[in-house]
């Protein structure tokens, strides 16, 4: 018989207090939407429940991309030029103040347009693709930004942080292969890659670890259908996703809320994995939060779904009243 461990207390604290889901009270929380040069805040419960009126809108020409680290409490901003840091203390449903940032610039030749973000467990990754570029900075918003070697990577590469054997490290995907490898060092130690079957003709699109896993996932395409490539371990597998007909997909993971793929349509991956789900259409951008509820973007309108069903629950669509392009979820008292 084998033997259950318990889960450590801090991890059973996390899960029990943010699988909320359909049930109540609900986790006390706002959801942050970047786009068109601003980012409005929203209470999470507000969106579930159907009243989309933001409690607080900062100007943010040139935004990029948002990330939000609960452990180091900052709200992290991209923009062509530079990072900016906020910390979240003080942030509650209803006030949403806006300190003066600790900011990061980039050497003058890099701009980051078009660029994202990808948070690690200690470091945040700024991949600029234009300026064939990355760089990562301290979660705790110190020191210098260091700049990541991507020797032999090809330009259209895909990038994340990846922790393993007690290193972060940098994820990599390809049209070719799914890896990993030293930040600062290419040929450092530990290192894997291995090449994708089948290989990709479109994308890749995205990159993401399941750190509760300990795996990466990654979404690419060939000409008939999306496939999501799963590295666990020394293991390389593939599998379809989403509906006929690939389209540019992204993932939206949290390792306590669930994992979903989304662009033509979603599919929800874990905790229960869900068949394809509006098929017909097209989601730019997307958030799973750890209460557990799925909110999904088309132009102006917000979509939001309780995913402890399976399949999962669809609750209302909402109109925002602006585009956003990138959504994170932030815990408050």
């Amino acid at each position: 018989m084998k033997k259950l461990w318990p889960l450590p207390l801090a991890l059973l604290g996390l899960i029990l207090s943010a699988c909320t889901g359909s049930q109540e009270p609900p986790l006390p929380a706002l959801v942050a939407m970047g786009g068109e040069g601003e980012v409005r805040f929203f209470r999470a419960r507000d969106l579930q429940g159907g009243t989309p009126n933001p409690v607080g809108t900062w100007t943010t020409p040139s935004l990029q991309d948002l990330a939000h680290s609960q452990t180091f409490g900052q709200l992290y901003l991209l923009f062509p030029d530079r990072l900016e840091a906020y910390s979240t203390q003080g942030f509650s449903e209803t006030t949403v103040p806006q300190p003066s940032p600790t900011q990061a610039t980039f050497p003058n030749d890099v701009d980051c347009t078009g660029g994202y973000l990808r948070l690690g467990q200690n470091q945040l990754l700024a991949r600029c693709p234009e300026a064939g570029r990355a760089f990562l900075w301290s979660l705790d918003a110190s020191g210098n930004l260091e700049e990541a070697d991507l020797t032999g990577l090809p330009s259209g590469v895909r990038l994340a942080l990846f922790p393993q054997g007690g290193q972060e490290l940098l994820a990599y995907m390809s049209r070719q292969a799914l890896g990993y490898r030293p930040a600062l060092n290419p040929t450092g130690t530990p290192s894997l890659e291995k090449s994708l079957d089948p290989q990709a003709d479109q994308g890749p699109y995205d990159l993401q670890p399941d750190r509760l896993q300990g795996r990466l996932l990654g979404l690419a395409a060939t000409l008939a259908e999306v496939r999501l490539y799963t590295l666990e371990g020394e293991s390389l597998s593939s599998r379809k996703v989403l509906a006929d007909f690939p389209r540019p997909s992204r993932l939206a993971l949290d390792p306590v809320g669930g994992g979903v793929a989304y662009g033509q349509g979603f599919q929800v991956l874990f905790p229960r994995e869900s068949p394809v789900q509006r098929q017909f259409d097209t989601y730019t951008a997307g958030l799973v939060g750890q209460d557990g509820y799925l909110y999904l973007v088309q132009g102006q309108a917000l979509e939001v779904y309780d995913l402890v069903p399976s399949p999962p629950l669809f609750l209302r669509s909402l109109n925002l009243g602006f585009s956003p392009t990138t959504l994170a979820f932030i815990p408050v008292e």
